[in-house]
């Protein structure tokens, strides 16, 4: 990636500050209006104060230096991946020179303080409703949340419940029969005494000597051990409305994002976006991704992947994304502390 953007700028100081203004207004002309844009087109949308013949020579340069393209003779000019990768990084820069626009984001007010799913849930959904594309999150590992609380609750003679409680306001419940009576409320304090402050993976890994070969071990074993999803996702139906994209693209994403070493490559630090042929698989060419973690304090606990269509509104979805992670990260750090 740094190669790649070592060349862009190679390539960038060959154009002087018109090209680079013609540049940006087709590839925010086309990205608006999916369709090539001409030399008039540029004139009528934009500030730049040539004639049409200084244009046309412009966008020479430009398709000579790969950043546009023409499908056929006599049709206006479409951006390549380089050239929408310019537009991205043009509008981070822009988007660094002037002070925060208001987002019309719904804020987190409403989270459940208790039900992480809920929240990643409401995340996942925001993301793509306000991007139009897909998203998939990936859930904390419950392997590394930490046992904050056991407790073993009689609700009759014959059973009790037994509930665990861990980080972010994870719980797991279960009803249990007893066969004898015992000193649960001991028992419990026990449990607490050897659980408290470990983690599930600790336990399940056999780490606590004195559980070892016990029923509580295996009660939390099948209690906590069970398998989850490892993402969940929303806005598939996006997609599918795009006109850019056909069924056949969107069946290959999905096949791609079944590949775990495939989605781990995407994520570098902070932000990353992949624009067509950066994503590094042929079948994706008409894509572009987002993907960053979100953190409990310090610590990555998931990460975040935005598909869309390559030709996409670039400033809005950054923000967005950006946002979804910073509350994302807020969230978790903050349930961590309770």
């Amino acid at each position: 990636m740094r190669r790649l953007n070592r060349k862009n700028n190679e390539a960038l100081k060959k154009l002087n500050d018109r090209q680079r203004k013609v540049l940006y207004c087709i590839v925010r002309e086309y990205i608006e209006n999916k369709k090539p844009v001409s030399s008039q087109r540029v004139l009528e949308v934009s500030n730049i104060e040539f004639s049409s013949a200084t244009i046309r020579n412009d966008m020479k340069k430009l398709e000579y230096l790969g950043y546009i393209y023409q499908p056929h003779t006599s049709a206006g000019r479409i951006p390549t991946d380089k050239g929408l990768r310019f537009y991205y990084e043009e509008m981070l820069k822009i988007s660094k020179e002037t002070s925060e626009a208001d987002l019309a984001v719904e804020t987190f007010k409403s989270m459940p303080l208790a039900d992480p799913e809920k929240v990643l849930f409401l995340a996942g959904n925001l993301l793509a409703r306000l991007t139009e594309g897909y998203v998939l999150i990936e859930r904390p590992n419950t392997r590394d949340l930490k046992i904050l609380r056991v407790m073993l609750i009689p609700v009759s003679e014959d059973y009790l419940i037994f509930s665990i409680l861990t980080e972010f306001g994870v719980s797991k419940v279960t009803p249990i029969k007893t066969q004898e009576r015992l000193n649960w409320e001991e028992i419990e304090r026990q449990l607490n005494f050897l659980l408290r402050g470990r983690t599930v993976g600790e336990v399940l890994m056999g780490k606590i000597e004195s559980l070892k070969g016990s029923g509580f071990l295996r009660l939390i074993e099948s209690l906590i051990g069970e398998t989850v999803e490892r993402y969940l996702d929303a806005g598939l139906e996006n997609l599918l409305k795009d006109e850019t994209l056909t069924l056949e693209d969107i069946r290959n994403l999905l096949e791609e994002v079944k590949d775990q070493k495939f989605l781990e490559s995407l994520v570098g630090e902070g932000i990353t976006v992949r624009i067509g042929r950066e994503i590094g698989r042929k079948k994706l060419e008409k894509f572009a991704v987002f993907s960053g973690k979100y953190f409990k304090g310090e610590s990555p606990i998931g990460s975040v992947y935005l598909f869309t269509s390559k030709v996409t509104k670039y400033d809005r979805n950054h923000r967005v994304f950006e946002y979804i992670l910073n509350r994302l990260s807020e969230y978790f750090t903050s349930t961590s502390r309770r």
